[in-house]
């Protein structure tokens, strides 16, 4: 990030990107925009996982017992109930819909004074684009897609091989079919069709972290110039002091206001998301560790989404600690100003925004967990205790 970041500010042609079109093309395929008016394939997406997660619960209860298969269900099943609950808060959202259309504004309007003020928002906006580009665009497209195809290349393995060897008829998510496919081809080509749209799933359950990652660190990017206008306060000299310490504070305060509307509009989001994927690591970490050696295609599908989720859970703790340090810097810069050059009048007037401003922001799970690096390594551990006991059990 921070030699993407360098090469960015080296540029002079850089400009500040619109993070928010990756997510706007993604969540338009469902309707799932929230400042989009239609609403007919978000209908009939939803409808569709509705019937699907019916299934898949259904499949649930029939193995219940045998620990191997529920593990197998609950794989797919925490990933699509989660997203299939997101979708629904970020479509229907009043606080999410104000937040992006805040970020879209305050993007278009490009309220920056210098090029250092431009370079400090850059770095949060490199971040932002580089996670679109590498993580949604890329890599998350292709694991959906070898998610997808796994189970038809074991049956074109199986197939290849001598006469003796039966067709391993096997779905990419597990449910309830409609049809017996297991001993005929025709309904297992309709099954395998009728689950194409549920893996995008994946593509609209890492788009959705992006969009947090991308409003959680626009105001990350805007604490960072309020900060930088607070240290460099004395020597902007355009406007009395005394204005200038108002039209600062009026601004900490909108961005504080700011920071607790996208956490209130997402906390619920990152509740789901931290419940789910600690379970995901736990069960993806066990079934590779519980692969077969020639198993080679699945371990990568695995190796793969492991690492999606991992990288996710590191994403929103280093977001919400990004939030923390900006927020604390905001204060730090009243002290690194340049008292020696103001009056008596003045020194007090800092002092007192220092002593009021005193303010430290989280991104929280539902209000009862703050995102942090500290926190992400006790989710790790969490994780492999979860790893250890169903190596224990089953």
């Amino acid at each position: 990030m921070v030699i993407s970041l360098t090469v960015a500010m080296k540029s002079k042609e850089t400009k500040i990107k619109d993070v928010l079109l990756l997510n706007e093309r993604i969540f338009s395929i469902c309707d799932a925009w929230p400042l989009n008016n239609s609403y007919k394939k978000f209908v009939v997406y939803m409808t569709y996982l509705s019937v699907h997660m019916v299934m898949m619960n259904l499949d649930l209860y029939d193995v219940m017992g045998n620990l191997e298969l529920m593990v197998e269900n609950i794989l797919s099943n925490t990933v699509i109930t989660t997203t299939y609950m997101m979708l629904f808060l970020l479509r229907f959202s009043k606080l999410i819909k104000s937040a992006i259309a805040m970020m879209k504004r305050e993007l278009a309007e490009d309220d920056f004074r210098n090029n250092e003020e431009r370079h400090l928002y850059l770095f949060y906006n490199v971040i932002s684009s580089t996670y679109g580009k590498y993580v949604v665009k890329s890599t998350t497209f292709m694991v959906v897609l070898l998610y997808y195809f796994v189970p038809l290349a074991k049956l074109l393995k199986s197939s290849s091989g001598d006469g003796n060897s039966s067709m391993i008829y096997e779905l990419p998510v597990r449910f309830r079919p409609f049809l017996n496919y297991e001993e005929s081809l025709r309904n297992y080509i309709l099954m395998y069709l009728y689950q194409f749209p549920v893996v995008w799933v994946g593509l609209f359950h890492t788009t959705t972290a992006s969009l947090i990652l991308n409003l959680a660190l626009h105001v990350c990017g805007k604490f960072s110039i309020l900060s930088y206008r607070i240290q460099n306060i004395v020597e902007d000299s355009e406007k009395s002091f005394q204005v200038k310490v108002k039209e600062l504070v009026r601004r900490h305060v909108e961005l504080i206001a700011v920071a607790n509307t996208i956490n209130s509009a997402l906390q619920y989001i990152l509740a789901l998301e931290l419940l789910q994927s600690s379970i995901r690591v736990a069960v993806s970490l066990y079934t590779i560790l519980m692969l077969r050696d020639d198993q080679i295609f699945e371990l990568c599908t695995f190796v793969m989404y492991t690492s999606i989720i991992m990288l996710m859970l590191y994403i929103y703790s280093f977001i919400g600690e990004q939030l923390q340090t900006e927020s604390i810097k905001v204060n730090d810069a009243y002290y690194e100003a340049n008292w020696l050059k103001l009056s008596t009048r003045g020194q007090k007037l800092l002092l007192q925004c220092m002593c009021n401003g005193r303010r430290t922001l989280n991104l929280t799970a539902a209000k009862f967990y703050s995102f942090s690096l500290f926190g992400f390594i006790s989710i790790m551990k969490t994780c492999f205790g979860f790893v250890s006991l169903l190596r224990a059990v089953i």
